[in-house]
């Protein structure tokens, strides 16, 4: 069947009540799959324009049978759809043939993998995952993600089957139905129309993480919504450029007069009439939870264990201070 993409807009006066997010984002816990499709196919799909491919994914039922569903793969992405040997695939799902798995009431959805069949690139996967789940910590607000350990099979027969960690990205429709909000199509929004909190949670997030590269104006790297209450909101993704994750790739817009990808910078704009302080307590509230979260991500080597917790702390340290706040708050853009 065509891979056609359908984004539905609910309007405000009709905007649906909060509901809970679907079974595949509900755990935490690691998923175990097979993914059997002709990769060389893929890996010469490098437009938009791509077509889906067929392909099987074969999963544990609620029985924990095998099941083997046919299901569809496209590839997506910007850069990595150019730049990776392995591009980043949208996952199209059969609607009636997923009774009974993780994946019941799911439909198309992005599946985050590694870069090229290196360790290293791996650990940058399970990095940028450990983001997502940061930001899950700090607000609903925010994108869901399960990691899974996928067994890439080469239909064709004549690759070796590759392992890897990846994770699955839950769809910005369902966010905002989650969030009975609204997902809204427009070119860009002066940051004075956001909510003042929910724009300086997600910068003061995007300094913590390293990340420039996202805009709140043109909603690059990030899905502009609205709540029942008629308050604008980002919802960021894509943090494989942040410091936190730090891939061989990532270099740092010239403009921001930045060394390293690694450097942080604040990119938030002023508020004035905004007291930050109640945002500085939300991060350090969740602060205790890191380390769990963090430990918890099987697969993260523990160098790199020890990196990501020395790299928040830096943040810690920052917001942890009189003269730490005012060095931020200090770099705020003018509105």
């Amino acid at each position: 069947k065509p891979c056609v993409l359908v984004l539905v807009l609910v309007p405000p006066s009709t905007a649906l009540a909060q509901t809970p997010a679907a079974p595949l984002f509900q755990s935490d816990e690691l998923i175990e799959l097979t993914l059997e499709a002709n990769f060389d196919e893929l890996r010469g799909d490098r437009t938009q324009e791509s077509e889906c491919r067929p392909a099987i994914i074969t999963l544990a039922g609620n029985d924990e049978m095998p099941r083997s569903i046919d299901i569809k793969v496209k590839t997506r992405g910007l850069f990595r759809l150019k730049e990776c040997r392995f591009p980043p695939l949208r996952i199209n799902l059969p609607k009636n043939s997923l009774e009974g798995t993780v994946f019941d009431g799911q439909d198309k959805i992005k599946l985050v993998s590694h870069c090229r069949d290196r360790d290293s690139e791996e650990q940058n996967v399970l990095e940028e995952y450990l983001v997502y789940r940061t930001y899950n910590l700090l607000t609903d607000e925010s994108f869901r993600v399960r990691l899974a350990h996928v067994t890439y099979v080469d239909s064709r027969g004549e690759d070796d089957p590759v392992v890897r960690y990846a994770f699955f990205i839950e769809p910005e429709d369902a966010v905002a139905e989650r969030l009975g909000s609204t997902i809204l199509e427009i070119n860009q929004l002066h940051p004075k129309h956001f909510g003042a909190e929910q724009a300086v949670r997600m910068t003061l997030f995007q300094y913590m993480m390293g990340n420039t590269d996202f805009s709140m104006v043109y909603f690059h790297n990030s899905v502009l919504m609205r709540d029942a209450a008629g308050v604008h909101f980002p919802v960021p993704y894509d943090f494989d450029w942040s410091g936190f994750v730090s891939p061989s790739y990532a270099r740092p817009d010239e403009a921001l007069g930045i060394r390293s990808v690694k450097d942080r910078i604040y990119r938030g704009f002023c508020r004035p009439t905004f007291d930050f302080s109640s945002v500085y307590k939300q991060f350090l509230d969740v602060r205790p939870s890191l380390q769990e979260v963090y430990s918890g991500v099987v697969g993260l080597e523990e160098d790199r264990l020890r990196d990501a917790l020395e790299y928040v702390d830096e943040f810690y340290d920052d917001i942890s201070s009189d003269r730490g706040r005012a060095r931020i708050e200090r770099a705020c853009r003018k509105l």
